[in-house]
């Protein structure tokens, strides 16, 4: 039997509509993202990663994409035998309509690549329930590279 996700049936899937928080994190304004800042959670590779976003979505690879912080977009995985909520850093729609969830990370220990399983097992459910489009997970390495990644997930996945 495949995976099917488990729904809130009392908040909207999808929508950004109600984010609204306050937080003494540094932010900067987007341009191309549905909500108007981007908390940054690290000291550059989250900031870098959003002005990548940017730059994709002015260049025709990403149509939007949003920081997840506050979505409530969250996953939950086990690691060493304790429950765990993974948040995927940014969730991103490409020119092609596909979704990604999109993590910055560096290197990859236990623990995140617990949290990357738990993530493919949930694209598995929402792609295999269909009402949400397609979704895949990215991982970059570099933020540097992630405008020149993107382009090459839009290119690889429109064939």
């Amino acid at each position: 039997m495949p995976l099917m996700p488990i729904l809130n049936r009392y908040k909207a899937i999808g929508s950004t509509a109600e984010v609204e928080f306050k937080t003494t994190k540094p932010c900067f304004p987007t341009t191309m993202s549905h909500i108007n800042q981007v908390v940054a959670d690290t000291q550059q590779w989250e900031q870098s990663a959003a002005f990548r976003l940017e730059l994709a979505a002015r260049h025709g690879a990403v149509s939007f994409y949003v920081k997840n912080d506050h979505l409530g977009l969250l996953i939950p995985y086990e690691y060493l035998g304790v429950e765990h909520n993974y948040i995927p850093d940014f969730v991103v729609k490409l020119r092609n309509g596909g979704f990604l969830l999109l993590e910055i990370k560096g290197q990859e220990d236990n623990q995140a690549k617990a949290k990357h399983d738990s993530a493919r097992r949930w694209i598995s459910a929402v792609n295999n329930w269909g009402k949400l489009g397609k979704w895949d997970l990215h991982v970059c390495r570099n933020p540097q590279t992630l405008q020149k990644e993107l382009e090459y997930l839009l290119r690889g996945s429109s064939r």
